[in-house]
């Protein structure tokens, strides 16, 4: 579970975060109580969102709410992240009316500001930028930070651009949340051994057979899917980032055999894991002569 950086200009802290980096390095999927949002600047991005796939091209951001299962596939996009606590919206009269009325809307609208108007799109760049202009040593610098997070928040939220749609499925992973996270965390502890369905469902507390359905519910994924995809994604990071060999990659990333492990990476991956290897250090190798 992500947890945010904690800054502070007063005797009130307040959760909130602005990166400005490329996705080069997958994250396992994860959910916290932030919201998060994902402005792409160049390139493009896959996220995916309670299972389902994104593609977030240059000018658009994904909008992730608290709870939100997600993660993002490895790429040079170049994108500003920020990741805020909904208490940062306290301090009005209606304040919490105003959380939950948006966890709402954004537990139910659109994950991408793909079918924005171009104004509202250019609109969210521009606090998204006002934020990072922001000085820090400036005595109302959580005033200003606050300021542009409540018009985000409510740019995000304005049903006019992210109509409303059925959340039946999101209030029953809302209850289901802390399980599933016991089993997102089981997983990252055991994924290089032998995992059975029945076992992930005890870490959850649930029977085998609801645990499948919620699980598919909230991540959009099947168990095994998702378990095939962590895997995977250990096993990029491990090709990009180390030497060692094919077979010992496999065996560490709970594969049963080469065989089975070059033949999964293909199908998620679409290229052997040799040559995704031989790829990735021929991209390097470009980017250092220039």
């Amino acid at each position: 579970m992500y947890t945010p950086f904690l800054f502070s200009t007063s005797e009130t802290a307040f959760r909130y975060v602005l990166l400005h980096k490329k996705e080069t390095e997958a994250f396992p999927m994860h959910w916290h109580d932030e919201i998060e949002l994902i402005f792409v600047r160049n390139g493009e991005l896959r996220i995916f969102i309670n299972g389902e796939p994104f593609d977030i091209s240059a000018g658009n951001a994904a909008i992730i709410n608290s709870g939100d299962c997600h993660y993002t596939v490895p790429s040079d996009a170049e994108c500003i992240t920020i990741i805020f606590s909904l208490s940062i919206l306290s301090g009005t009269s209606d304040s919490e009316r105003i959380i939950s009325e948006l966890k709402t809307r954004l537990g139910r609208n659109s994950k991408t500001t793909l079918e924005w108007k171009e104004e509202d799109r250019e609109a969210l760049h521009a606090l998204l930028e006002e934020l990072e202009g922001i000085d820090r040593s400036s005595f109302a610098y959580e005033l200003l930070v606050r300021s542009a997070i409540f018009r985000i928040s409510a740019l995000i939220g304005d049903e006019n651009h992210n109509p409303l749609s059925d959340a039946g499925a999101r209030s029953e992973c809302s209850k289901a949340r802390e399980r599933i996270a016991n089993v997102f965390k089981y997983i990252e502890q055991h994924y290089m051994e032998p995992i059975s369905l029945p076992s992930a469902a005890e870490a959850s507390g649930y029977v085998p057979t609801y645990f499948s359905r919620v699980f598919k519910t909230c991540t959009g994924m099947t168990f095994y899917d998702y378990l095939t995809v962590y895997r995977i994604r250990k096993a990029e990071i491990q090709l990009v980032n180390t030497n060692d060999s094919v077979s010992s990659i496999a065996s560490a990333s709970g594969f049963s055999s080469v065989k089975t492990f070059d033949r999964v990476f293909k199908e998620q991956i679409g290229t052997s894991p040799l040559k995704f290897r031989k790829q990735h250090q021929k991209q390097q190798a470009e980017k250092r002569r220039k």
